[in-house]
């Protein structure tokens, strides 16, 4: 598979988004992470084992428009990105937009604070055996991996 990391602004997202839709693609993923300039959005399309990512920073009093007119299914995605991080996506579908009620969250917009984000103290380490379900242990983060462990 070949993969391609596109950096744009973010006018320029819906027409890419429709452009990708016209041209074929599947929607893959909508993903965000906290960034010091406020919010990386990656949208990930594929066509013939081809990954496209578009990349873009949103300022954190910023929002970004819905994608939901191309890839109906992105609500999910946006409704996640907006109760977790508290990232404003605009216009998206009326019938589902959750208004920031997609998850019961114990503590609203867990990840939109960037200046108190802590690592993990342990990190879960998951080895997937054929025919034999997950097997998951968890070990300190600063645990050093074994042989076993590669």
């Amino acid at each position: 598979m070949k993969q391609q990391l596109i950096p744009i602004q973010i006018p320029d997202l819906l027409g890419r988004v429709a452009q990708y839709k016209k041209d074929g693609y599947r929607m893959v993923q909508i993903l965000c992470t906290r960034v010091p300039e406020g919010y990386e959005l990656t949208y990930s399309f594929d066509k013939d084992c081809v990954l496209e990512n578009l990349r873009l920073i949103v300022p954190e009093e910023g929002s970004v428009m819905s994608v939901t007119s191309q890839y109906w299914y992105a609500f999910v995605w946006e409704n996640e990105i907006h109760d977790l991080f508290g990232l404003n996506v605009e216009f998206i579908a009326p019938e589902v937009d959750y208004g920031g009620k997609f998850f019961h969250l114990a503590k609203p917009m867990p990840w939109h604070e960037l200046a108190n984000a802590k690592q993990p103290a342990s990190a879960v380490k998951v080895n997937l055996r054929s025919g034999l379900g997950i097997d998951a242990s968890v070990k300190p983060a600063s645990a050093k991996p074994t042989e076993g462990d590669k």
